[in-house]
């Protein structure tokens, strides 16, 4: 039997094979499904001089800076968020728009520039601190 050092070598390089193999262009997706990213991004409602940017403004902003750049489609969650000012030392909690985009995974990079793009406008123009971005694999199909 082989020692539990060895079991652990043996599963770890097992593990990152696995995780080669679908790197190297084999769909990981179940079948009948296509791999895509999904990016997310959290837009806070407070505006830097303590106004809240409101249901017309974001409709305004989706409409000209996110829409035209994901015409496929795209969803919005109203939210709640919170984070912490380390330079304040406060909590912050407030309203967030989360925009949910799923691009084919080949379309990655082209899909993150232009969130960092949607990004840098909405915090140029609500004078934001910052907008949390995500990506995360998931396969998914339209029926």
């Amino acid at each position: 039997m082989a020692s539990p050092s060895v079991c652990l070598v043996t599963a770890a390089v097992l593990i990152l094979l696995g995780v080669g193999c679908a790197a190297a262009g084999q769909n990981p997706c179940p079948e009948g499904t296509d791999p895509f990213t999904e990016l997310n991004v959290y837009f806070g409602q407070e505006k830097g001089d303590g106004g809240t940017v409101t249901e017309e403004e974001w409709r305004a902003f989706l409409a000209e800076t996110v829409t035209p750049r994901f015409p496929d489609g795209l969803t919005v969650l109203d939210a709640r968020g919170q984070w912490f000012d380390t330079s304040e030392g406060r909590l912050y909690v407030e309203s967030t728009k989360l925009l949910n985009v799923l691009v084919p995974a080949d379309s990655t990079d082209a899909g993150m520039e232009s969130v960092r793009q949607i990004s840098d406008t909405y915090k140029q123009r609500f004078d934001q601190q910052a907008v949390f971005i995500t990506n995360l694999p998931a396969c998914a199909t339209v029926y």
